[in-house]
């Protein structure tokens, strides 16, 4: 499984526990049902359990940089392409910043709708050179 498979997977489970109101195993049944390959899994699960445990911290970023846009009238799709990005910039330090927010916008491109993808670029561009000065 590529990473992009995986992260794909990891952007409908957070897209199933914030608008199906479903838990992590709910989401994971959803999702992986018809997975076989256990690391891979578990990798996916770690993603997601990342993302929601530092939630806060990672809605707190898209509001301070999403101007007049509050994560919570945003597109369920473009909010959790935001919420896995913005966890592996600030998390992953294994993956280069670049690679988040080109994988992101491709999930944009196939997932949101035909603007989506410029306001994601836009907005992880933002956060990433802001976090590179830090």
């Amino acid at each position: 499984m590529s990473r992009r498979t995986a992260r794909e997977k990891a952007f409908k489970m957070l897209f199933a526990i914030d608008i199906g109101d479903n838990t992590i195993e709910e989401a994971s049944e959803i999702v992986m049902y018809l997975m076989k390959n256990e690391s891979h899994k578990l990798f996916i699960l770690s993603v997601v359990r990342g993302v929601l445990e530092n939630l806060s911290k990672i809605d707190e970023l898209i509001n301070k940089y999403s101007d007049d846009w509050s994560v919570n009238r945003m597109a369920s799709t473009d909010r959790n392409i935001l919420r896995l990005a913005i966890y592996e910039i600030l998390y992953c330090q294994d993956i280069p910043v670049s690679v988040s927010i080109n994988e992101a916008v491709e999930i944009a491109k196939k997932y949101g709708d035909e603007q989506s993808y410029k306001f994601i670029n836009g907005l992880l561009g933002a956060i990433a050179k802001d976090i590179s000065f830090k």
